[in-house]
């Protein structure tokens, strides 16, 4: 059999697998520059190819492929009336540079101007085209008919249960997650929560678990490390209740039982990192329970020479103790460039790695669980980063998940890093744990972008956890 063939025969066998299977392709820039083809599919009997441009192929599951054979293979199982979607390539303009390319960009209710962070590489307005399989399509119809049977990615949006303060459109605090959290324990039993320490304002920093804790795959998610960046913590909440829900509903999706998919992968949730600094940005500096945190902020605005307390304490970024916990972890710590030498509202990285409880606790979680894939919550700019410098297997696993992330939510894909720009959760668990891990930047404006963004975010976002489910479930 010839490889085009091969090909042929290996895409018909994987729109023909049915239920509980997912197909995209991809075509994206990684980190060397070199222009790669993704073929993902994932099942019972799916297989998956990553093709190099130049002609070398590097089998995932044992695929034979050619990339310049790819898009014909594709026209070819097209024209035969088998659904599916050609790879593409697209290049970056107006909505490329806002991320609002892929299967579930739709006009939004975002407002504010695309972020201009250097942080931004040469991936940003990446394309991605998803396959709608048979299987997929069946699913929309049947949708119709049977509200809990989803097809996210074709237009569905998943299910939340009422009556929690991150249904709202509206600032979302510490103790609104408290409340929603004491809520959802009692509704859904099966969910696990403890709590991992106390912050210097003494507020507790959680920890939930959905899904079976001996699950064989573990995911973490964390929110809410950045003070200003709070609406993500309700973005994560949101995600807990809605697995939440389909787990106690039996909900299919993508032809998968999610009971079942959350047997073989449990997921912990860090929903809100920097309690006292989100308190703070929110509240003021009354909010704050502790003459000692009360005065560390009075401290460190003296330090940066605040004037206008009120703007000033809006766009806090560090925790209470002015350190920014996203610059605190042992990934090129030393390197990181010192933006200021002292406790600060933003850009202080701290006396060593770690050197916070938010931190630690947040490192001491993950070296526990050693999780196979991390997601980093923050906003804005609706930019996707999943590389720092990794090669080999990391690689492929790495721009994977991104990639799944990207068919979600139209996010751009960067493959922007530096040794510089560095220390930060994401960078951590890929140098240190060899985790397939991603940042997420949700939304677009200055941050605390408006709380109207929530509902777009959500929509963008709500099926990256049962996607990644389905991807490991062959693992």
């Amino acid at each position: 059999m010839d490889k085009k063939s091969y090909i042929i025969v290996a895409v018909a066998a994987l729109l023909s697998t049915g239920l509980c299977m997912k197909g995209y392709a991809d075509t994206v820039t990684t980190g060397d520059g070199t222009v790669t083809a993704i073929v993902e599919a994932s099942g019972t009997a799916a297989e998956s190819a990553i093709v190099d441009t130049t002609g070398a192929s590097q089998a995932v599951s044992g695929t034979e492929a050619v990339v310049n054979e790819v898009q014909t293979v594709m026209e070819t199982t097209n024209a035969n009336e088998t659904e599916t979607t050609q790879a593409s390539l697209t290049t970056a303009g107006t909505e490329a540079a806002q991320g609002e390319i892929g299967p579930k960009a739709s006009p939004s209710t975002e407002t504010g101007t695309a972020s201009t962070t250097s942080e931004v590489g040469p991936m940003a307005g990446t394309g991605a085209a998803q396959a709608a399989s048979g299987a997929d399509s069946t699913m929309t119809a049947n949708s119709a008919a049977d509200s809990n049977v989803y097809a996210d990615g074709l237009g569905d949006t998943l299910p939340l249960p009422a009556g929690f303060h991150f249904n709202n459109i509206a600032t979302y605090t510490y103790q609104n997650m408290v409340d929603d959290l004491t809520v959802l324990k009692a509704q859904f039993p099966e969910m696990q929560m403890d709590v991992l320490g106390t912050t210097a304002d003494n507020r507790s920093l959680y920890h939930v678990v959905v899904g079976n804790p001996n699950a064989k795959h573990k995911i973490l998610v964390h929110a809410g490390i950045h003070a200003r960046e709070y609406i993500v913590s309700q973005l994560c909440m949101r995600e807990i209740a809605s697995l939440l829900e389909m787990q106690q509903k039996g909900t299919v999706y993508r032809g998968c039982s999610v009971p079942e998919l959350l047997q073989n992968t449990c997921i912990h949730f860090v929903p809100m990192v920097d309690p006292d600094g989100i308190t703070l940005v929110q509240g003021g500096i009354d909010a704050l329970q502790t003459v000692a945190a009360k005065t560390s902020v009075l401290t460190i605005a003296g330090f940066d020479g605040a004037t206008d307390m009120g703007t000033y304490l809006r766009t806090w970024k560090n925790n209470i103790n002015g350190v920014n916990l996203n610059r605190n972890f042992d990934a090129n710590w030393s390197e990181a460039a010192a933006k200021v030498d002292h406790p600060s509202s933003m850009n202080y990285k701290g006396t060593a790695p770690e050197s916070e409880i938010e931190s630690k606790m947040l490192a001491d979680l993950t070296r526990a669980i050693m999780p196979d894939r991390t997601i980093s919550y923050h906003t804005q700019g609706k930019v996707i980063y999943w590389y720092f410098g990794e090669t080999g297997t990391y690689k492929n696993e790495g721009l994977n998940l991104a990639t799944i992330v990207h068919n979600n939510s139209g996010y751009a894909i960067s493959n922007s890093w530096s040794q510089t720009d560095a220390a930060g959760y994401k960078d951590w668990a890929v140098q240190k744990l060899d985790i397939p891990s991603v940042t997420i930047e949700c939304g677009i404006g200055t941050s605390p972008v408006p709380e109207e963004q929530i509902e777009s975010m959500w929509t963008r976002n709500d099926g990256i956890l049962p996607d990644l489910l389905i991807d490991l479930l062959n693992k």
